[in-house]
């Protein structure tokens, strides 16, 4: 009894380990089932249970059919279920379901005398045994994996059981044996089977869903108009790169694996106030970027774009580039109106002193002299008295070229008004800075100026040189530049003149008492007044 009783335990527990779920439904009414059939076969070898509690045998005989009756009608749906997935068709069940219900109340309660009465429960538990073998071949059509199989075996075993109990054993099927309780042992182990199969199925579904969603997410990245990168987080190595990148960066797609995002990201500090962007805030928006062709190595700004992101199980960070040269050129162009004299083009005051100052450091930093020249248009009062202010400033702006197609492109050109420019070199002791100057002053001597009538003018200028050997003070070396510019005018124009102290003040011993305040003492005695911008430049900060 307690075999049985634990028996018939594990099989309601096998029921609701398939309860949950619309495939196995068939397995279900199956159980189901065989479980009434159980219940059954106890009720017909102990049916002095049911006269016991009040039961005439005519309510007996009714109970024992509708059990039979209930059987096949599960056992239909059952068939049914492992067959094509669905229950029986409701119309048809719902008339044999009333047949059967009719025929038990007639043939228990008023025909229960006649031959049929007497046979009608056998009719049924062989339709029920006729529907378990059919679902056995079902199931041995259907065995995939090792579940059907085992869930084949115990159907017929099942079928096994009732076949000989019933026509063996005359209806003692109360046999408490190992063998009776076997089929609900191997279905139960042919239920988890199945579980463990539908659980494999939806893993191998979801690797499938992953599969085609990375593919998705694969074809997006190639399609799409801007140019992307997907790195690994910890050490920026490339893991793919979509088809724009491939032609923007100059990679190819076999290449990526053997590179990284720091030979792209070319400029060093921008590089690193990226990253450290990205990894403070977990991405960064509109992030401007030098990068570079990796064919040749030509840099270009872009805008970046990035997101930590999980890629292929890795941690990596997916970056998005923007095509930003118009907008650079736009800002460069704003940049040059602020910085740009309009006349010359040269740079003009509010450029030199924002940016000389950031150049002084560097020298400083990289242990490099630099000098500074002042040039001076020589009378040109007089030029534009006599030939009018537009050849004035056409001289203006000649000069300017002059200055910038014979420099370098570090070096610094700026006209700082009037008809002064003043000059950076970079990286330039004194000794080199005179020989600039000097070939400055010539190029400008010897070129050609024609005015409105088409005749020839020259210009000449006077240039002053001082270098940063003995300080690095901006402010000194600009009025000691604006002296040596005045010693070259004082010793007769058209030459250049380095910053000599002791030059400079025996000049000042033979100046005049004149009392104006911004004329230079070497000017007292001209007929013309030149003067400097530079005077008043130690009141006005760097």
């Amino acid at each position: 009894m307690l075999f049985s009783i634990l028996s018939l335990f594990i099989g309601i527990s096998s029921v609701f380990l398939v309860r949950g779920s619309k495939d196995f439904r068939g397995l279900l009414l199956f159980q189901l089932g065989g479980l009434m059939m159980i219940l059954l076969t106890y009720i017909t070898t102990q049916d002095h249970i049911l006269y016991k509690i009040g039961l005439n045998d005519n309510f007996v005989r009714f109970v024992l059919t509708l059990l039979s009756a209930l059987i096949s009608i599960l056992w239909i749906n059952s068939a049914t279920e492992l067959y094509n997935h669905r229950l029986a068709n409701r119309e048809a069940l719902t008339i044999y379901t009333t047949l059967a219900a009719t025929l038990c109340v007639y043939y228990s309660f008023i025909d229960y005398n006649s031959e049929f009465a007497l046979s009608l429960r056998p009719m049924f538990l062989i339709l029920s045994i006729s529907l378990l073998f059919l679902s056995g071949l079902v199931c041995l059509y259907r065995q995939t994996n090792i579940g059907y199989f085992l869930l084949c075996l115990s159907l017929f075993m099942l079928m096994s059981k009732i076949s000989v109990s019933a026509f063996f054993y005359q209806y003692n099927w109360l046999n408490l044996n190992i063998f009776n309780w076997l089929w609900i042992y191997i279905f139960a182990v042919a239920v988890i089977f199945m579980r463990f199969g539908m659980y494999h199925d939806d893993l191998k579904h979801s690797w499938n869903t992953i599969d085609k969603l990375n593919l998705q997410i694969s074809n997006m990245i190639n399609t799409s108009p801007f140019p992307i990168i997907i790195t690994r987080a910890d050490d920026n190595k490339l893991l793919t790169i979509n088809n724009k990148a491939s032609a923007l960066f100059g990679l190819t797609h076999k290449d990526v694996a053997y590179h990284n995002l720091n030979e792209i990201l070319v400029d060093e500090h921008n590089r690193r106030k990226f990253f450290e962007n990205l990894l403070l805030h977990g991405g960064v928006d509109d992030y401007e970027v030098m990068v570079c062709n990796l064919l040749n190595a030509s840099p270009f700004w872009m805008s970046a774009s990035a997101k930590n992101m999980e890629y292929n199980n890795i941690e990596a960070n997916y970056i998005t580039f923007q095509d930003i040269a118009l907008r650079k050129e736009q800002e460069n162009n704003l940049q040059n109106q602020a910085h740009k004299d309009p006349l010359t083009m040269a740079w003009n005051r509010q450029y030199f002193e924002k940016f000389v100052p950031e150049r002084i450091k560097e020298c400083i930093h990289n242990a490099q002299n630099f000098s500074l020249l002042l040039i001076d248009a020589d009378k040109f009062k007089k030029i534009n008295d006599k030939y009018g202010h537009k050849f004035g400033d056409r001289v203006l702006i000649e000069v300017a070229k002059i200055c910038q197609k014979s420099l370098r492109d570090d070096d610094i050109v700026a006209r700082f008004g009037g008809e002064e420019f003043i000059i950076f070199l970079n990286d330039a002791e004194q000794r080199s800075a005179m020989r600039v100057a000097e070939r400055l002053r010539q190029s400008i001597e010897n070129n050609v100026f024609k005015d409105d009538d088409d005749e020839a003018v020259k210009i000449t200028v006077s240039i002053g040189v001082v270098s940063s050997e003995k300080t690095n003070s901006l402010e000194v070396l600009l009025r000691q530049v604006d002296d040596a510019m005045y010693l070259a005018k004082h010793n007769g124009r058209n030459q250049v003149a380095a910053y000599d102290e002791q030059q400079l003040r025996s000049v000042q011993n033979k100046k005049s008492k004149s009392g104006k305040r911004n004329i230079h003492p070497v000017f007292q005695n001209e007929e013309s007044e030149e003067i400097s911008l530079l005077d008043s430049y130690g009141s006005q900060p760097l």
